[in-house]
């Protein structure tokens, strides 16, 4: 099995972005807030305020949905959580958000980034993604956590990947049991970059959000894909 069979479900794309400290002033967030509302596939319809920053933000009935960009004094958080956004469409409005931002805050410089891609696969051969990880994955018989004395609710593991001379960048990645399906199997990568991004250089950050999301789509899965031959359809 290849990871080309999985189907993957992308069930969050965040990005945080810092910035040099700051007096974060409501009439320059409205700014930002104005012009990207020029713009319909980058606008956001609620404006607030409140002790932790300033947040733009779109509602919709769906549970669990999030849209919105956060100003905070050192730095700008952009979600999409259950929204339905392709990474695509989220290094557009990741761009264009902190083109805006960079502009009516008058940044100089971006110092770093994290970004954040959570997805879902379903497992081919196991119908229990606990069984899938403990037994295939990690190699562990099921007689092995009988010292528990229960069943585990969740299973699985996190892996730490440092940066290296050609790829100086460092990704988290968490591979468990998606406790609200237990056929699932949750991924989660948090990808750190240090290098600092001028105003003039953003589609960096884009280009760095699509680096996140394949290190889950190529590098995850294809490690998955190899315990995924056979096991417990029942």
């Amino acid at each position: 099995m290849t990871a080309n069979h999985y189907d993957p479900r992308t069930i969050a794309l965040l990005s945080e972005i810092i910035h040099p400290p700051l007096e974060l002033e409501p009439k320059r967030a409205q700014s930002i807030h104005n012009e990207l509302y020029r713009h319909a596939q980058f606008s956001y319809q609620n404006f607030g305020v409140s002790h932790d920053g300033i947040q733009l933000g779109n509602q919709s009935d769906q549970p669990g949905y999030v849209s919105t960009v956060n100003f905070l004094s050192d730095r700008i958080q952009i979600r999409e959580e259950l929204s339905g956004a392709h990474v695509d469409d989220f290094c557009q409005r990741l761009v264009h958000v902190i083109g805006v931002a960079t502009e009516q805050l008058s940044l100089p410089i971006l110092v770093a980034q994290q970004h954040v891609v959570r997805s879902l696969i379903t497992p081919r051969s196991f119908n229990d993604s606990r069984d899938f990880l403990a037994t295939a994955v990690c190699g562990l018989p099921s007689e092995d956590l009988s010292s528990f004395g229960r069943p585990a609710q969740l299973f699985g593991m996190k892996m730490i990947f440092p940066g290296t001379d050609n790829e100086p960048n460092m990704h988290t990645l968490r591979l468990e049991s998606f406790n609200q399906d237990s056929r699932s199997v949750f991924l989660e990568n948090v990808a750190t970059f240090t290098n600092a991004v001028m105003p003039d250089n953003l589609d960096e950050l884009a280009e760095n959000m699509q680096q996140t999301y394949n290190f889950v789509r190529k590098n995850a899965l294809e490690f998955l894909s190899r315990y995924d031959e056979s096991g417990p359809t029942g």
